[in-house]
């Protein structure tokens, strides 16, 4: 089994240093419109979520997902203080099940690919869920995720229905938009 980050540590995850580096807004902003639905996958105490929420307005929701209970009661306690949480859905996921099946027109996958058992079922699921437009941002930490490990993923993914449509730059990172590739057979 691979190791999960506690919900504890990832507290860590969400200090003012890291929107130095790692700022939401440019990162995931150009994949997210107003009103659409969005996945966070592995969502933690909400370091993506809440400025997710807020892009995508009233009209559009952000589905938190993560496997640790903490996270989610985190991420729908920082969502109340911050006028948020109409916009926001939780889901305890378990190893093996994402738990998501509504569609969604973006996803995010944000250092934790390299952290689940099986990958492959995870992107399979992303991939059943999103839209005929949707996206999947894929991002690995650079010092802990190797090339060869990444490229692994990345042909994963294309089993699992995905194919790459941009190489975004992400700081300290290894990153792909990935698209439902429709063209596979069903």
């Amino acid at each position: 089994m691979r190791f999960v980050a506690p919900w504890w540590i990832m507290s860590l995850f969400n200090v003012g240093l890291r929107r130095l580096i790692q700022r939401p807004e440019p990162i995931v902003g150009p994949c997210i419109a107003p009103g659409a639905t969005v996945l966070d996958i592995g969502c933690g105490p909400g370091y993506f979520s809440l400025p997710m929420a807020a892009m995508v307005g009233p009209a559009g929701c952000v589905v938190c997902a993560d496997l640790q209970q903490a996270n989610l009661d985190v991420v729908r306690s920082r969502a109340r203080a911050a006028g948020l949480d109409g916009r926001l859905r939780t889901v305890r996921s378990r190893r093996r099940e994402l738990g998501v099946r509504s569609p969604v027109d973006f996803a995010l996958a944000f250092y934790m690919v390299h952290e689940v058992p099986d990958g492959e079922a995870l992107l399979r699921q992303v991939a059943e869920c999103l839209r005929p437009q949707g996206r999947l941002l894929l991002v690995e930490p650079i010092f802990h995720v190797p090339r060869a490990a990444f490229e692994a993923t990345l042909r994963a993914a294309e089993r699992a229905g995905l194919r790459v449509v941009a190489h975004p730059r992400i700081r300290f990172s290894r990153a792909v938009l990935l698209a439902r590739d429709d063209e596979r057979p069903a």
